[in-house]
């Protein structure tokens, strides 16, 4: 989601976080007893590890490679293991090419309603007083005006104030693995494909329950825990292939400073999955399915590779056979 958050940054001039990460990997802190109960829940889902699989069933292969959306020089080891596969592919598919992302500017401005409440919905009159002066200030800091910052939908606003200072470098330079599989591409003459339109995932933020989108920014707001703790894990997580694990550490640690039940927690993180991850999933399979590439790459963000509904396990029940590959 990172492509598209960059978009965002840009299309309402929010500034990226110059903040230096501070962060630690929370996974070499889990006691003997969360180590042991992480090893539990990881069991449960299916595909829990590894960020490239090849699915194959009669003469189709499909490499299918779990991404980070943001720079990091360690993609640079992936794409030396990757190369080969792209230049032999028929073809690649991406969330959103390039292509797509050009136009991203226009069709935002032309469906304003994925990112503004509705007509005479504001969100200082959904939140208290405190809530609302807290709001402002961490709004005006991200370059966002009062009247602005009241029409806009709550998932927005909880990305556009976030207060981690990881990242920002990798996003500004625009430099993800897509991107670098996406080039790789282009120069081998290799088709590139998009599995959605530029703005699905702008559909899917906008389709969360409004009170949740509230509840999630009113805990952003208040919490004080270190939100770059949570980057470094999962960015740790996606490197060792592991990124199931930094998953269930968040659930487990999320808010865990603010009046609010794990189960809340849990429920208002799997609500968001549900949109943002499985439905999207479940789309993108007669996509990736009515290709007649024989052998084709299909590189979204690793969260979209495990779990249930995640696209490893829903092209198991298509018939595909699943094999892990290194990355």
């Amino acid at each position: 989601m990172i492509r598209l958050l960059l978009i965002l940054a840009l299309t309402f001039g929010a500034t990226t976080s110059q903040a230096r990460c501070k962060g630690s990997n929370l996974r070499n802190l889990l006691t003997p007893h969360y180590q042991e109960l992480l090893k539990q829940e990881v069991a449960r889902v299916p595909f829990a590890y590894g960020n490239h699989w090849i699915a194959t069933k009669g003469d189709r292969r499909i490499h299918i490679v779990g991404t980070q959306h943001s720079g990091d020089s360690r993609l640079r080891a992936m794409m030396r293991n990757l190369r080969s596969v792209i230049k032999g592919a028929d073809a690649v598919l991406l969330e959103v090419g390039s292509s797509q992302l050009a136009t991203s500017d226009q069709k935002l401005q032309a469906n304003p309603s994925l990112v503004f409440l509705a007509n005479g919905q504001k969100i200082n009159q959904m939140m208290t007083d405190q809530e609302w002066v807290l709001l402002s200030k961490a709004a005006a800091s991200a370059g966002l005006r009062p009247e602005i910052t009241a029409r806009m939908q709550p998932w927005l606003l909880s990305i556009l104030i976030s207060r981690s200072g990881c990242g920002g470098r990798g996003i500004a330079s625009y430099a993800g693995l897509d991107d670098r599989i996406e080039r790789t591409a282009i120069r081998a003459r290799v088709p590139i494909g998009s599995l959605e339109d530029v703005l699905d995932g702008f559909r899917a933020l906008s389709s969360q329950d409004l009170r949740d989108q509230l509840r999630l920014l009113q805990l952003d707001l208040v919490s004080t825990v270190n939100f770059d703790d949570q980057i470094v894990t999962q960015t740790e997580a996606y490197f060792n292939g592991t990124l199931s694990e930094a998953r269930i550490i968040q659930k487990w640690t999320l808010y865990r400073d603010v009046d609010i039940s794990r189960p809340e927690v849990a429920r208002l993180l799997r609500q968001w999955e549900a949109r943002i991850l499985d439905r999207r999933n479940r789309a993108w399979i007669p996509v990736i399915l009515g290709s007649k590439a024989k052998t084709l790459v299909v590189a979204v963000g690793a969260l979209h590779l495990p779990g249930r509904a995640g696209v490893l396990n829903l092209l198991k029940s298509k018939g595909f056979t699943l094999v892990r590959a290194e990355l």
